[in-house]
């Protein structure tokens, strides 16, 4: 019996494929990565500056990543009024953009976090990308 276990033990690790963890910062409260959680794993780049403060930062959010594109034709951006500098993008390009943000501080017990975001594009909600980020807030060192 005791063989069987420490087997089935050893082997569980190995016979369950994990998803690999990117790094995205690491502060003083916090340490954030992200992974996919879809079957696409298009190469993405996510970083911010400076690194996210749970209690409180502002700066930019720089996303790269190749987005792939429907099968059907659809008007993603008019072409006049488009706020976002990938409406310009053509079919293939790169998409390398920075996104603002600015918060006071988000109030939550010391602990490991999980949250999900999705990209979609469309009427349809097409999914662009999927991450699993994972945030490990930590009490604060200094």
């Amino acid at each position: 019996m005791l063989p069987f276990i420490l087997f089935s033990t050893l082997l569980s690790p190995i016979l369950t494929e994990s998803e690999k963890q990117q790094w995205f910062c690491n502060s003083s409260d916090a340490i954030i990565s992200y992974s996919y959680c879809d079957h696409l794993k298009f190469p993405i780049s996510i970083s911010s500056e400076p690194c996210i403060r749970l209690r409180g930062t502002n700066g930019f959010v720089h996303v790269e990543f190749i987005p792939k594109l429907p099968k059907r034709k659809e008007v993603l951006c008019h072409g006049h009024d488009d706020d976002y500098s990938f409406c310009r993008a053509l079919k293939g390009e790169t998409v390398n953009t920075s996104i603002p943000f600015s918060f006071e501080g988000i109030l939550f017990p010391k602990g490991h976090y999980r949250c999900v975001a999705e990209a979609i594009a469309g009427d349809t909600e097409e999914k662009l990308f999927c991450l699993n980020f994972t945030i490990i807030h930590r009490r604060d060192v200094n």
